[in-house]
């Protein structure tokens, strides 16, 4: 396995037919670069990772929401033999397809992560499916998503981007970009500024001995310490177009440019005079620059 795959192929494992069916060599390069024991998906899908999983000899558990399995409210490693060694998912991509009463039943389920009703909903739904996933491998061993990009009414979402952020920094194992092929929109002719999606991302973690606490604790000040970045670096841009500036004038400033930030925060000015002080000069009294 490299940081670039390309499967023109998808292989001759799970069903053809079933729309957003993966590439079985993913499945294949995983269990050849990893040698699992015992490989889980928690998104089986048409049941390409159990076909592959099959075929080389390797235990599987596939377990999906058609199944009655739902990620977002049933532990997983309840419903293993043991740990895993590899927990995958190849998750929906929010609402580009949906799944439950379209691809398969006649009805909506609840849990179905492809029907959300925002982004925002599907990152904190999948948040759970990956705790979930790690929750269910065992120390040392990996678990692993597959996910795309997603464009629609012009509005672009990065996914891996959402994902690796809400994740451990510090069991960030590998990100593989993997080129897609046999899409229904490879036959679409595009003009302008668009720029089509012709790939999606294989992110894989690997568990510590760390507890679920320890790591959520971990990504909660992760969060702190970006929210902070950011604000000093709106400040750096003011006192950068300001050279030297009161306090009023920079509040001012940032009032003009960072409308969103302040309104998340109704003690933004606060912020403000702890970051001028931690990482600013104070040329004079109430007089700052960078």
């Amino acid at each position: 396995m490299k940081s670039v795959v390309s499967y023109p192929n998808r292989g001759h494992w799970g069903k053809s037919d079933w729309r957003g069916n993966m590439s079985g060599f993913v499945v294949k390069d995983l269990i050849e670069h990893f040698r699992p024991k015992l490989f889980v998906d928690a998104c089986e899908g048409s049941g390409t990772s159990g076909d592959v999983c099959r075929e080389m000899g390797i235990e599987y558990v596939g377990l999906d929401l058609y199944k009655g399995n739902d990620f977002t409210k049933d532990s997983i490693i309840t419903q293993l033999p043991r740990p895993a060694d590899i927990c995958f998912t190849h998750p929906p991509y929010h609402d580009m397809i949906q799944y439950s009463g379209a691809v398969y039943g006649k009805k909506a389920i609840d849990g179905d992560t492809s029907r959300c009703a925002t982004p925002e909903e599907f990152i904190a739904r999948s948040q759970v499916m990956l705790m979930n996933q790690r929750d269910a491998t065992k120390e040392g061993g990996i678990y692993a998503t597959l996910i795309g990009d997603h464009r629609k009414n012009g509005e672009f979402r990065s996914y891996q981007s959402d994902f690796i952020q809400m994740m451990p920094k510090s069991e960030l194992l590998s990100v593989t970009i993997k080129m897609q092929h046999n899409c229904m929109s490879d036959n679409r002719q595009y003009s302008g500024n668009f720029v089509p999606i012709v790939h999606e991302y294989l992110l894989l973690w690997k568990k510590t001995s760390r507890s679920l606490f320890a790591v959520s604790m971990d990504i909660a000040s992760e969060l702190q310490k970006r929210v902070a970045t950011t604000w000093r670096n709106v400040i750096r841009m003011v006192l950068m177009k300001l050279k030297e500036a009161s306090l009023a004038d920079i509040y001012a400033e940032i009032e003009k440019v960072a409308g969103e930030m302040i309104a998340r925060n109704i003690n933004w000015q606060a912020k403000v005079r702890q970051q001028l002080q931690l990482h600013f000069t104070n040329v004079q009294r109430g007089v700052w620059a960078v």
